[in-house]
């Protein structure tokens, strides 16, 4: 399950890189939130998440490195940029932490966390 987890999101990804938005919302539960870094940083429903990460994609940040880490019900995804400053006032130290949680393949949450142990823990991979 965690392979298929992983392989899921990944394709995910790749819709992404393709801007290929329709597979990215079809891959969405329709009510899917998106938690930020703080409770006023949210995003409802698949229009507003593919969105956001499509606008993120962009901005064509430099990506030093991506991880993956697979679990039965969620996925860590680490990204470290030097383009990763302040994320609405808060500093990143220029790495987030996406905590997926994935039902009946779809996506049905999205966490956002500065700190790898933090994000780790809420996935239960620790």
């Amino acid at each position: 399950m965690k392979r298929h987890n992983i392989e899921f999101l990944w394709a995910w990804f790749d819709a992404l890189r393709r801007r290929d938005t329709e597979t990215m919302a079809a891959a969405l539960a329709p009510d899917v939130v998106w938690q930020g870094v703080h409770e006023g940083l949210v995003c409802n429903g698949p229009a507003e998440v593919v969105e956001t990460f499509v606008s993120g994609y962009d901005a064509n940040q430099e990506i030093d490195s991506l991880e993956l880490l697979g679990g039965k019900r969620h996925i860590v995804l680490g990204v470290r940029s030097p383009d990763l400053g302040e994320i609405d006032d808060i500093e990143s130290g220029g790495e987030i932490y996406n905590v997926f949680t994935i039902e009946d393949e779809k996506i049905i949450r999205i966490e956002d966390y500065l700190r790898r142990d933090e994000a780790l823990a809420a996935a239960c991979l620790t």
